[in-house]
């Protein structure tokens, strides 16, 4: 986590020819940027370099940008099977005179939410929210996705699950099935081809759709969650797999639904599982975290 000043730079100018910088009193925040999400992706990862060159440790306690529904800071953790978990992070310490490093594969700025269309060379104000420094104005530059990791189709992002439900959910990644127009038929079969095996089989139900969005159970060797999906020009996808937290009004507003749209999809997917048992809505609320999923189906 921790770097030297000078490699930081160069670490993080690798992405760029345009890095830049940003120094506030004893902080500053090199290359603050966001590695372009594709087409309707709703989540995005933001990264940078925090060096403190006071005396005294401060900690970075909240971030606000005005791009996204939600911008919370994680950390990724890498079980023995190469499997991440995505944590949530209250806060982030940054020791004195040192710099930490948040990157992909570590610290990072998880935004959900995105309310406009991110493209490359955009600068989009932010803050960051110091207990000793305060309110510390940046940009992030949108980088060209090549440069870096994409939380939109990034394949190591199961964010607090346990390593038996981040097993069932990384599914056999199988090519995305032809779909037919129908919603119910090519929702189940998008979510078999990623995550059916034959050691493993899914089943997926209830499934609820309302327009362009659905909320599909399901459950795997003795485990289960929900995945929500989104349809575009290209078709159905799936964008997180989650569990209780996938019924919330809350979150959906966050993926971009308005309050509407979100409690018109809840009411659905609540009827459809009003005649479930208790112990099968219990299977579906147990995956714990988030698992971002995207078009390419990692």
């Amino acid at each position: 986590m921790k770097r030297h000043l000078v490699t930081i730079a160069v670490l993080l100018m690798t992405s760029t020819a345009f890095a830049h910088e940003v120094t506030v009193g004893d902080l500053q925040i090199i290359h603050a940027n966001i590695p372009a999400p594709m087409g309707m992706a709703q989540v995005a990862a933001g990264y940078m370099g925090i060096s403190n060159e006071g005396d005294h440790p401060d900690t970075l306690i909240g971030v606000e940008v005005g791009f996204a529904a939600k911008a919370m800071l994680h950390t990724t953790e890498f079980s023995a099977d190469g499997v991440a978990r995505m944590k949530h992070v209250e806060a982030l310490e940054i020791p004195a005179r040192d710099t930490v490093v948040l990157e992909p594969g570590g610290y990072h700025i998880m935004l959900m939410g995105l309310t406009q269309p991110l493209n490359v060379g955009d600068m989009l104000p932010a803050t960051l929210i110091f207990e000793q420094g305060g309110r510390v104005e940046i940009e992030f530059m949108v980088d060209p996705a090549d440069g870096s990791v994409d939380h939109s189709k990034m394949d190591h992002s199961a964010m607090g699950h346990d390593a038996t439900n981040a097993h069932a959910a990384h599914g056999a990644g199988h090519t995305a099935p032809v779909q037919t127009g129908d919603a119910m038929v090519d929702i189940e079969a998008l979510l078999k081809a990623q995550f059916d095996t034959p050691e493993t089989p899914l089943t997926v139900a209830p499934i609820s759709v309302h327009g362009p969005v659905a909320i599909a159970g399901w459950a795997q060797d003795g485990r289960g969650g929900r995945a929500f999906l989104r349809q575009d020009d290209k078709g159905w996808f799936i964008e997180l797999c989650s569990g209780a937290s996938l019924m919330l009004p809350a979150t959906l507003q966050s993926l971009g639904l308005s309050a509407a749209e979100a409690e018109a999809l809840l009411t659905g997917a609540k009827a459809a599982e009003a005649a479930l048992a208790p112990d099968t809505i219990a299977l579906l609320d147990s995956f714990d975290g988030t698992l971002i999923v995207g078009r390419d189906g990692h």
